[in-house]
């Protein structure tokens, strides 16, 4: 699944804030029993331009019932400026 937002200068955080959100509503859509997100690893590559998570899907006893991995890149085009979240299951 992918998400995307256009930003404007000094808005990025409160972007990325509702990437977040749309990424976890997308989540708990997908698997019911979703409670909470749990970071497992962040690395990012191309000099700082691609941010790449892997996160653990909990449940609310706590345990891990699935994974995702999430891609987040700004884009250019048509004049603008995007967010874009690449959210695939690994699990």
């Amino acid at each position: 699944m992918q998400f995307r937002y256009a930003y404007t200068a000094g808005k990025e955080a409160v972007v990325r804030h509702e990437l977040e959100r749309s990424i976890s509503n997308y989540v708990q859509e997908i698997i019911p029993d979703a409670h909470r997100l749990y970071s497992k690893r962040t690395s990012s590559s191309n000099k700082g331009q691609i941010r790449q998570d892997w996160r653990n899907v909990i449940n609310k006893e706590g345990q891990e019932i699935n994974q995702i991995y999430i891609e987040m890149y700004k884009e250019q085009a048509d004049d603008s400026s995007y967010y874009v979240a690449d959210v695939d299951l690994t699990k």
